[in-house]
């Protein structure tokens, strides 16, 4: 009530009682004081304002003065008449979606006081399962004969081109590493070879380094591990938050209508409803439709079935010497001892004839190719809540 009709009102009060008094004392009829009823009507929205409050947009009273209530009062701007909550949907909310990192939290408006704000994504990213597998070194592998090994001299260091190489003769195919020797390379040559690719009288010299290949190891296998999982992680291209908590609904809305607060951005311009599962928004205002998800059915898992293929790569350790005689089965005067699988400089162009080997011990270095690591499952989004939104 205005204060207008307030005032007029008490007037009125105060002439019925003094009729009721005058009724005591003169029953010739009730004199009424002299007051006037003629007094202005308020004339709706349109009417200048004489109060001096201002308009709360959601109490149901006219604060102003002004003969507006609330949504249907000018000033109240940032308040809207939205049509009540369909059966079956909640409400009423304000939605934000979109970037995690820049979640605003809840609003003023819609504090979420009563309720903990709705919290969901959508838009899910889950890679599949890494699944690694591996093997262990190669055991009970077998070295290859000492005769196997092939030493070689060559007229260049170790590392660079070589123009002209010379290989020891090869050694009985049941050498056991002592001494052999069936000739070998005089040393003081520059003419190491015939041919255009060897180097010429009075070029460089022919004994310039010896190298020996590996002995290898054959045979064995590799032991191999539990497959490793690890799950990457779930990436959301959406994060949403739903706040309500408007309060009461204000006035000066049609039938079937709600004077509630605008959200404002980042949220979306509309106010909300919700509903749990992935629906059709119902008919209406409400038709912009977004759909989030609380939680996640993670399947992802690796098959073990890793295997380990046949060793390879492995080498027996062998250490090499070589010997400034060239008589047969001679070996003396040693040049170089180096292991095998390996090259030596050699010094001043010497004789290199004869040869030894010594094995050092077990095979090393084998390794198996690993196979398998079969990734399952996937990672998928539970949990629905649709929200209709007023665009």
């Amino acid at each position: 009530m205005s204060f207008l009709l307030r005032s007029r009102g008490a007037r009125l009060a105060l002439g019925v009682g003094l009729c009721a008094a005058g009724a005591l004392t003169a029953p010739a009829g009730c004199l009424f004081p002299d007051y006037s009823f003629n007094e202005p009507e308020p004339t709706g929205g349109t009417t200048t304002s004489t109060g001096t409050n201002p308009e709360n947009c959601a109490n149901g009273v006219d604060d102003d003065d002004d003969g507006a209530i609330d949504c249907a009062d000018t000033k109240c701007t940032d308040h809207a008449c939205v049509p009540e909550v369909p059966t079956g949907w909640t409400g009423y909310f304000a939605l934000y979606s979109g970037a995690s990192a820049q979640d605003p939290g809840c609003p003023a408006a819609f504090p979420s006081t009563t309720t903990a704000p709705y919290v969901g994504n959508h838009g899910i990213t889950a890679p599949p399962a890494e699944c690694t597998c591996s093997c262990g070194p190669a055991q009970q592998q077998v070295c290859a004969a000492l005769s196997t090994l092939s030493i070689t001299v060559g007229d260049a260091l170790c590392g660079q081109a070589v123009s002209c190489s010379g290989e020891f003769g090869p050694a009985p195919a049941s050498w056991n590493g002592t001494c052999f020797n069936n000739g070998g390379f005089v040393g003081g040559k520059t003419t190491c070879g015939a041919g255009s690719g060897c180097t010429a009288q009075g070029g460089t010299p022919c004994t310039v380094s010896v190298n020996a290949t590996p002995v290898t190891a054959s045979g064995g296998s590799c032991q191999k591990s539990a497959v490793a999982v690890v799950l990457p992680d779930i990436k959301w291209a959406t994060f949403g938050r739903a706040c309500g908590d408007s309060g009461a609904p204000g006035a000066g809305c049609n039938i079937g209508q709600a004077c509630l607060p605008k959200p404002e951005a980042p949220y979306e311009s509309g106010v909300c409803i919700s509903q749990d599962g992935d629906l059709s928004c119902p008919p209406g205002a409400f038709t912009e439709k977004h759909v989030l998800y609380a939680g996640v059915t993670d399947t992802r898992a690796c098959t073990d079935d890793c295997s380990c293929g046949p060793p390879g790569g492995g080498t027996c350790p062998t250490m090499v010497s070589v010997y400034g005689t060239i008589q047969l089965n001679t070996c003396t005067n040693v040049v170089a001892t180096f292991p095998a699988g390996s090259c030596v400089n050699l010094t001043g162009n010497p004789t290199v004839g004869g040869q030894t080997a010594t094995a050092l011990g077990a095979p090393t270095g084998g390794t198996c190719t690993e196979s398998g690591g079969t990734p399952t499952g996937t990672a998928t989004p539970r949990d629905p809540t649709t929200f209709c939104c007023i665009p």
